[in-house]
């Protein structure tokens, strides 16, 4: 069976050691690292420099985390005054005379005039300050307020971030659903852009056939070369051809007579003409029939 919490292959790497902090004094050895996120960046700190890094949101002198909203810690005060254990009651409180950043409870202090943070004061002794130093194991309530107190101001972190990054989702999902409905728009306008031009040109194809048409229609056909007709055959064409043929079968008698004529009056007037035979005139006639 699998154990419900095996590591993963990515997390066998040795994870870094130590606080992350700048000028952490508290030890690579630290114990508990938190994880927060400090100017946009994650990083794990200890419980010291998750307070050094939240100077204005706990009391330096009690360790006790401070309401940011006066309003909100009155109400809640006045419902349960033990409410939560990690936050301070609503008082004013001062802040530091030498770096105007950490704050304690005027209650906590002696005096306002000359109260300076621990921090100041180590930085001003020459030694390196940590709310946690590493030598310390033993778990007091001062160490357990330090913890707690961290946690508490990790966890908000992380909550911030959180909140953060859900409004930049959403933001950009927004964004995307703008983006698509534009595309989608963009995209539609493109296609009926498209369908006019179709029909655009159709229309201009058709105008242009319409025209085309219509000068075929105006302009008068090419004259054709006349056919050349036949002349009918008439009366008098008939009449003609008869009597060419007529002429052309006369011609032989006529070159005959003409030869006879020219034969006699070559001979003698003594000699008689000698009469043609029966045979040979119905000879001639027949031959002037065809």
């Amino acid at each position: 069976m699998t154990p419900p919490f095996r590591p993963s292959p990515s997390s066998t790497a040795p994870a870094p050691r130590g606080c992350g902090g700048e000028r952490c004094a508290s030890g690579r050895d630290a114990w508990p690292l938190h994880h927060v996120r400090h100017n946009d960046v994650f990083c794990r700190l200890c419980s010291s420099c998750v307070l050094l890094y939240h100077p204005a949101s706990f009391c330096s002198a009690c360790l006790l985390l401070l309401h940011t909203d006066a309003a909100a810690a009155a109400a809640a005060a006045a419902q349960d005054p033990h409410f939560d254990p990690a936050v301070a009651p609503p008082g004013p409180t001062a802040e530091c005379s030498n770096c105007g950043l950490f704050v304690a409870h005027v209650a906590c202090i002696p005096d306002l005039v000359s109260f300076v943070c621990p921090p100041c004061a180590a930085e001003a002794e020459g030694r390196p300050f940590t709310y946690a130093p590493a030598a310390r194991r033993v778990m007091d309530e001062r160490a357990a307020r330090i913890l707690l107190v961290a946690a508490r101001l990790a966890h908000e972190s992380i909550g911030r971030a959180a909140a953060a990054a859900r409004e930049e989702a959403e933001r950009r999902v927004q964004e995307a659903a703008v983006a698509r409905k534009r595309s989608r728009e963009m995209l539609d306008a493109a296609f009926r852009a498209l369908e006019e031009e179709a029909r655009a040109a159709k229309i201009k194809e058709e105008e242009e056939a319409a025209r085309e048409a219509k000068n075929k229609k105006e302009k008068p056909a090419a004259a054709q070369p006349p056919k050349k007709k036949t002349p009918k055959s008439s009366e008098s064409s008939r009449d003609r051809d008869k009597m060419l043929k007529f002429n052309a079968m006369q011609q032989p008698a006529l070159a005959f007579a003409a030869a006879a004529a020219a034969a006699a009056s070559s001979m003698p007037l003594s000699t008689p003409l000698s009469t043609p035979t029966p045979r040979e005139d119905k000879k001639f006639n027949g031959h002037s029939s065809r």
